[in-house]
């Protein structure tokens, strides 16, 4: 019994809102039986125009409905006893289960990020959840939902209270002070967010597309697949950046953004190893530029649903994305000119820089890119030479970095160079180890 007590439960509809689309189910069948003629039998009832034979049917529906829907509360209740979580001293707690119970926990020193998502549902009630991200697997996200809105934002600044191992006491800050703090990237205008998903290159084929299939008359099936294949990929854009605002608080980057589902993101500063500035080629006019970065324990597949977003600025000023990377500086080495026999279109722009121990690599022609990372992230070194960079005396210097969409090479190098950059990046100077407590 005192182990039940210790765990503090969530919000009495949190099992009604998972198993929200069968409930739409239940009234969308009832609404099927209760048509137009069953209203008008109930209203002619109670004028007293005909005696109540008439409604037997509508009103077996009706008790079935109120039948199904008590089993469901109290079903729902049973469930919602058994969930709830715990703080603990070292670690988060997560119990759920009825007839299988499961207990989830995540150890504060292994936490990268600790989120507050608002589902569409769930907004509708004023309630959120409190999504966890860990160092682990596919499966490192522990979410407690739902809790009221308030309670939900002061469980995140709890959570992360514990993560940097301060008092709680100090780590809260006045809403008004907060609110007066300047942030790193202000609310992105709609407009702009608009825009930049219509000059996606994704976008545009997708639209090019659809016009030949009107042109040609095709039929509707040919566009369906590519339908499915870049309509998800366009709404992933455009819902990452609507309404979104970027600060920091002490050595945590906050970001909010979110078109359906609301959601404020809290990542660990230093758990943030590469960052990578894209500025696609349809956005040079307009001087925008986008913003990705690899976090420790997010892997390669993180997206503003499943996981937290690894695109911290989705479309900004240059200004604004170069707050996210160190000081610039010259390239310390760069392709020669038989590079292009590899690399024809962006052979100029591949160089790399080493300033201040970091790495600071430089490609691309139509789409450009900035990489940086510090050199104690990088997890480990690969030299490579195919037969046509061999015949060319050319050699390409892999960084292996954590999963995550920032992926770095010094590519095309000089024998010499490629030799003389790895030399030094082997003598980095690595982390502490701490083993696992």
């Amino acid at each position: 019994m005192s182990d039940q007590l210790s765990f503090r439960r969530v919000h009495r509809l949190t099992p009604l809102l998972r198993l929200w689309s069968v409930i739409l189910a239940l009234i969308a069948a009832f609404a099927l039986n209760v048509n137009m003629a069953g209203l008008r039998d109930i209203f002619a009832f109670i004028t007293g125009e005909h005696r109540g034979e008439a409604l037997r049917d509508t009103a077996l529906a009706l008790v079935g409905f109120i039948a199904v829907c008590a089993v469901v509360w109290l079903v729902s209740g049973l469930w919602w006893r058994r969930m709830g979580y715990r703080l603990g001293a070292e670690e988060l707690s997560l119990r759920r289960g009825l007839l299988s119970v499961q207990l989830r926990t995540a150890r504060y020193d292994r936490t990268q990020a600790v989120d507050v998502v608002e589902p569409v549902i769930a907004r509708l009630f004023r309630l959120a959840a409190v999504r966890v991200e860990t160092a682990g697997g596919q499966s490192s996200v522990i979410e407690i939902a739902y809790l009221k809105k308030a309670d939900a934002e002061a469980l995140r600044d709890d959570i992360l209270a514990r993560v940097h191992g301060a008092p709680i006491s100090q780590t809260e800050t006045p809403a008004a002070e907060l609110a007066e703090e300047p942030a790193l990237v202000p609310e992105i205008p709609i407009a702009r967010s608009l825009i930049a998903a219509a000059l996606r290159t994704s976008t545009l084929f997708l639209a090019g597309f659809l016009i030949l299939v009107v042109v040609t008359r095709l039929p509707l099936s040919t566009a369906l697949p590519i339908l499915v294949g870049v309509l998800p990929n366009a709404w992933n854009v455009l819902d990452s950046s609507w309404r979104y605002t970027a600060r920091t608080d002490g050595e945590v980057l906050n970001i909010t953004y979110g078109l359906a589902d609301r959601r404020r993101q809290s990542i660990r500063l230093d758990r943030i190893h590469a960052v990578q500035i894209t500025q696609p080629f349809l956005w040079r006019p307009l001087g925008w530029y986008e913003v990705r970065v690899s976090v420790a324990g997010y892997g390669a597949s993180a997206s503003g649903k499943a996981s937290g977003s690894t695109r911290i600025l989705p479309v900004g000023t240059l200004a604004q994305a170069r707050q996210f990377l160190p000081a610039d500086a010259a390239p310390t080495y760069a392709s020669p000119a038989r590079a292009k026999w590899v690399s024809p279109l962006d052979y100029r722009q591949q160089t790399v820089a080493l300033n201040g121990g970091y790495v600071i690599v430089r490609n691309g022609r139509l789409n450009r890119r900035i990489k940086a990372i510090h050199t104690s992230h990088i997890q480990e070194l690969t030299y490579r030479r195919g037969p046509i960079s061999q015949a060319l005396g050319l050699a390409t210097v892999d960084l292996d970095l954590v999963q995550g969409p920032v992926r770095m090479a010094a590519r095309n190098l000089t024998l010499a160079a490629a030799a003389a950059l790895l030399t030094q990046l082997r003598s980095r100077q690595l982390p502490d180890f701490k083993p696992p407590r």
